[in-house]
């Protein structure tokens, strides 16, 4: 199984995170995160996802960063990784995630 596979209900997830469902559905709404939706329209969520939301949850919770920043900062996050520069343990030395599952 990989990390990009969706296996995770919104409930589910919602509650590994800490954070109520409808939070995670103003996350996606604002574009942080996209679940996989089932043929009934079912958000599924993948361990990529929950880390992501976990980092989201740090950002705006601990650094204070509103939607839009943690947007940005994901997407900057994102393209340094892909090009191999470990971005979020340089500026985010505190940010650990939780092993959750």
């Amino acid at each position: 199984m990989s990390t990009e596979d969706a296996i995770l209900t919104i409930s589910v997830a919602a509650k590994l995170i800490g954070l109520h469902p409808r939070t995670l559905m103003l996350y996606e709404k604002a574009g942080l995160v996209a679940p996989y939706r089932t043929g009934s329209k079912r958000r599924l969520f993948s361990i990529k996802d929950i880390e992501t939301l976990q980092f989201i949850k740090y950002l705006t919770r601990q650094k204070g960063v509103n939607l839009q920043g943690a947007k940005i900062i994901i997407e900057a996050v994102t393209l340094a990784e892909k090009e191999g520069i470990k971005v979020k343990k340089l500026l985010f030395p505190s940010y650990k995630p939780a092993k959750l599952i």
